[in-house]
């Protein structure tokens, strides 16, 4: 594997540098599914050091080329030995815990943004396969145009009928600037049903974790509440007034907490 360079800081990714320029990047910021890097470029200047990668199969970086605990193991082997603190959203929130259940030992510090730690069971990982083909299905047989719009109607997303008219025209931008195969690829390897449960891993995790969810995003104020009940350590924050994208709808709120957990 190449070197990390200033111009390649993360190498086999697309990836950009933000935050304090002086400051050796500590951080690795993990955008969601349909994001890339650049979702991250409300990260202050003058803030901590930190790695804003495209994951797999978004932006600028090649589609995966393995299974789930493949594309853990790439990643772990590419980040450079400074990050020592995890940020992620929904898919990249997913991803950073299955770092911390990979390398437990590796990483600090962790804030947690409207993630899944996992499924229980069979039949409910059978149940979101299912549910992620039809996706998949849509992206490859329709195009991204077809997706995006579909994947805008969620009630998820609702929450963001209040936003400013620009910022939903620019995230739509954006993934309308993705590849079709790109986010198939990622979602077959990366979706929920794929990816390990990392429910007791978390628990067994001596860093400092801060957990973050919308009020108004039940399923996920849910799983909040649960992580506060099995790991009392953890700083749950449930955001007032905001929904599920936590990096559209307060961003202040995410950097508080990974500013706060990254000391």
């Amino acid at each position: 594997m190449t070197q990390a360079t200033e111009t390649n800081p993360l190498p086999g990714y697309a990836c950009r540098r933000v935050g304090d320029p002086l400051r050796p990047p500590a951080t690795l910021l993990l955008h969601g599914f349909t994001g890339t890097g650049a979702d991250w470029a409300w990260w202050p200047a003058d803030g901590p050091g930190a790695l804003a990668p495209d994951l797999p199969g978004h932006g600028g970086s090649p589609d995966p080329t393995g299974d789930f605990a493949a594309e853990i193991e790439r990643l772990l082997a590419a980040l450079p030995a400074g990050i020592e603190a995890l940020v992620g959203y929904s898919l990249g929130g997913r991803i950073a815990l299955a770092l911390l259940a990979a390398a437990p030992e590796r990483f600090r510090a962790a804030t947690i943004v409207s993630a899944h730690p996992g499924l229980f069971n069979a039949g409910q990982r059978a149940g979101r396969r299912a549910q992620d083909a039809r996706w998949i299905a849509l992206l490859r047989e329709q195009g991204i145009a077809a997706f995006v719009a579909a994947w805008e109607r969620q009630p998820l997303f609702a929450s963001q009928a209040g936003l400013l008219t620009a910022v939903l025209a620019e995230q739509r931008r954006r993934r309308l600037a993705q590849r079709a195969d790109g986010l198939a690829a990622s979602l077959a390897c990366f979706g929920l049903a794929e990816m390990p449960d990392t429910w007791d891993a978390l628990a067994r995790w001596p860093g400092r974790l801060g957990w973050l969810a919308g009020a108004r995003d039940d399923k996920f104020v849910a799983i909040a509440k649960r992580i506060a009940r099995e790991r009392p350590a953890t700083a749950v924050h449930i955001v007032p007034d905001v929904g599920h994208n936590l990096l559209l709808e307060a961003p202040d709120a995410v950097l508080a907490a990974a500013i706060g957990g990254a000391r």
